[in-house]
């Protein structure tokens, strides 16, 4: 009896310390549930540190880091799961999700095709391959299989329905519908996109996407009241993302409501600190008002929350030479070409400064740069042209003129018309 004894208390403490290696898992299933994927990626790293390989565990790790929008760890995760079970027909549709978000779109092919050959029922993994092919730009097969979509779940859910267990696919042919809607906002046929757009509202009202599309279709049609509609449903919907809030200030921006769009482009950067877009978007409003100052504050801003974008450099250094800020505008395309070190743009732009301070040895070589990186870009030609001709050189000056010229630039032709030289 002793020995019994002994032995169940042994097993007890066994099963006892399997559910401890658990415990995490659980927690961070709860903070998944509410959200919060920051404490659940924490719980879930711990339950895989206590122990606790699971392929289930694997697969929530990787959804919640998918969901915080770390998608390198989230395919890493996922790809942990999917050794555990090869056959796994979501993990697989998920490692494909995910590959597209990060543009590997053949791979993203590769786990679609291999679901299906688990899962030729499995609806989620055509729609995942049909938005592969639309990111790719084979919009013949996307629409294929967006519309494979709607068949395949209709048939399904009349299958359901004749064994009285009703399963609904709602939300994935709103999905597969929205598709079509953006293909044939590719295609131009706009009326067709908002009837597809409409359609998937009709199963999911509360979707933000296709609303979203809608003012867009509704825009590129010149109907600015329906675009507006949309695009403030939108933000309605997802109060938290900036997409539609952009939008609609760029809108109101062409059709010259800047106060509208100046707030619009406010609330962007306070749902998102690091969106260029905002800044650019409210800086120019600033720049169109005269307050070149104030842009070109923003552009900095833009600069210090964007140190890796050298659109933002770009644009900083610009908007500081209109403030006669040469020297900052000078470190500024310095970055840029760190980052870019062909970019025509910044070298011309580096002439420019070079120039306006004085320095014109350093403004020729800019431009020499310039041209060497892009010999068709026209500005730099002539910029390089008018140092020549200030000193003396006339026909390596006319000739770089003229190159510009054929090359579109108004002002060098202006240049050549104005010596009589007949340019058209």
């Amino acid at each position: 009896m002793r020995f019994a004894f002994v032995i169940g208390i042994a097993l007890l403490c066994l099963v006892s310390c399997s559910v401890m290696k658990y415990i995490p898992a659980v927690t961070a299933a709860k903070y998944y549930e509410q959200g919060d994927y920051a404490n659940a990626i924490q719980y879930y790293l711990k339950s895989v540190s206590d122990g606790d390989r699971r392929a289930e565990t694997f697969y929530w790790l990787g959804m919640s880091f998918y969901k915080h929008g770390d998608l390198e760890d989230a395919m890493l995760a996922l790809e942990m799961s999917l050794e555990k079970d090869t056959t796994d027909v979501v993990v697989l549709e998920r490692l494909a999700a995910v590959n597209l978000d990060l543009g590997n779109f053949r791979k993203a092919g590769f786990y679609c095709q291999k679901a299906i050959l688990v899962d030729k029922q499995y609806v989620e993994v055509y729609n995942t391959l049909a938005h592969v092919f639309y990111e790719g730009g084979q919009l013949d097969s996307a629409e294929y299989y967006f519309k494979y979509v709607l068949t395949l779940s209709k048939s399904l859910r009349w299958e359901s329905l004749a064994m009285k267990t009703f399963v609904s696919y709602a939300d994935l042919n709103a999905e597969a519908l929205n598709g079509l809607g953006e293909i044939c906002i590719r295609r131009g046929s706009l009326f067709r996109a908002l009837d597809y757009f409409g359609a998937a509202n009709s199963l999911a009202n509360n979707w933000e996407t296709p609303w979203f599309n809608k003012g867009r279709a509704y825009e590129a049609l010149g109907n600015t009241h329906a675009a507006e509609i949309a695009y403030e449903r939108t933000i309605d919907l997802a109060p938290g993302k900036t997409w539609a809030c952009k939008n609609l200030a760029r809108m109101y921006h062409s059709l010259h409501r800047n106060s509208e769009a100046m707030t619009l482009y406010r609330r962007a950067m306070r749902i998102d600190s690091t969106d260029v877009e905002s800044y650019f978007g409210i800086a120019e409003l600033y720049e169109e008002n005269g307050d070149k100052k104030v842009a070109a504050d923003f552009y900095n801003r833009a600069v210090d929350k964007n140190p890796d974008d050298p659109r933002a450099y770009s644009r900083a250094a610009r908007a500081n030479m209109l403030i006669g800020k040469y020297d900052v505008a000078m470190e500024l395309l310095n970055e840029v070409l760190q980052l870019q070190p062909q970019d025509a743009d910044a070298y011309n732009a580096l002439g420019e400064a070079y120039r306006a301070t004085g320095d014109t040895l350093q403004a020729e070589k800019a431009f020499e740069d310039a041209i060497a990186a892009d010999s068709l870009f026209a500005p730099p030609l002539r910029n390089l042209g008018e140092i020549l001709l200030k000193r003396g050189k006339e026909s390596e000056g006319l000739g770089l003129h003229i190159r510009a010229a054929r090359l579109g630039d108004v002002k060098a032709a202006e240049f050549l018309r104005s010596r009589g030289l007949g340019w058209k």
